[in-house]
């Protein structure tokens, strides 16, 4: 039961429909729904206690037409669906008694009431900006109901009232005055309703506009910099490699100096040492002598220095 009264209040609800559309959508359904179900509990009303077949067959068929309301809406007639609504069930239970005389007294009481109540329902369903002109004939139509259904019920009764009825219908202030206020009241109301509303909308709508402009900015700029933590860390990665390499170089050359260099020059300053204390030319000769295979030793030694150094500056300037 729930489902089914949850599908017929959404027909014709989507989503790219605005706030104020569905709003609207959904209020005629949910209208539609409750005519249907008040005006069939008072047909059986009609046919089974009080026997008054004829109010009964006209209620029913208001009940029947009411599930047109969400069938337009599922096919997207909106417009069409809330007219429907708005004009078919009062021709049914106003227009149709005056045209067969079908009339009771009690129907002077409350037809005016009826009508003045829904002389603010085109509010409440059209939008106030696109259809002021169906708000208008149907605010109206219900207007005009309001002020001159008495006569239309006097002109198809073929029985004169009772003194009480014809008496309380000549009484301006308590037959006319109360629905009539009714009417221009709730209608008014509702106007200021639909006018605050909509402009609350529009601001809203101006701040989302707004905070979905901020956002798409938001994601640029972090989108800006994620490019450039990806370029930081591109650099922070390079600058690591070459520290590495500058850090290997700096071994390879603690290493060459410290088993390689210090062989040849130890050799060398010992035979300069020894040197300082002969005055022999042959003894100094032979230690001269025996200064060049260290000196040569050495020379080679700086010379694989340079080249691991020169390989290194290479590899630097080809990842650059």
């Amino acid at each position: 039961m729930l489902a089914a009264i949850k599908i017929w209040n959404t027909s014709g609800i989507s989503f790219d429909m605005d706030a104020q559309e569905r709003r609207k959508v959904f209020l005629t359904n949910a209208l539609a729904l409750f005519v249907a179900i008040y005006t069939f509990a008072v047909a059986l009303n009609d046919f089974f206690i009080v026997e008054y077949y004829l109010a009964g067959y006209r209620r029913l068929a208001i009940s029947i037409l009411m599930f047109l309301i969400p069938y337009l809406n599922s096919k997207k007639h909106f417009n069409l669906s809330k007219s429907i609504f708005l004009f078919l069930p009062s021709f049914a239970q106003f227009g149709i008694p005056i045209l067969i005389g079908d009339i009771t007294e009690s129907q002077f009481i409350w037809f005016q009431y009826v009508a003045a109540i829904f002389c603010s329902v085109p509010f409440l369903l059209f939008n106030q900006e696109k259809d002021r002109g169906l708000i208008i004939l149907f605010f109206t139509y219900y207007l005009l109901i309001t002020l001159f259904i008495d006569r239309g019920l006097l002109y198809a009764l073929e029985t004169p009232l009772q003194p009480a009825i014809s008496d309380y219908i000549s009484d301006f202030n308590r037959y006319k005055f109360p629905p009539l206020f009714i009417a221009l009241f709730s209608s008014a109301t509702l106007m200021w309703y639909n006018n605050t509303n909509y402009k609350y909308e529009k601001i809203l709508k101006k701040t989302n506009l707004e905070l979905n402009e901020m956002q798409e900015e938001l994601i640029s700029k972090n989108e800006e910099y994620e490019a450039i933590n990806r370029n930081l860390e591109a650099m922070v990665e390079e600058r690591t490699k070459q520290i590495k390499s500058k850090n290997s170089q700096i071994i390879d050359y603690a290493y060459i100096n410290a088993h390689k260099v210090r062989g040849p020059l130890a050799r060398i300053m010992g035979l300069i040492n020894i040197s300082e204390y002969s005055n022999d030319p042959e003894e100094l000769k032979n230690i001269f002598d025996k200064l060049r295979p260290p000196s040569q030793e050495l020379n080679v030694i700086i010379d694989e220095i340079n080249r691991t150094l020169e390989e290194g500056n290479s590899n630097d300037v080809e990842e650059k």
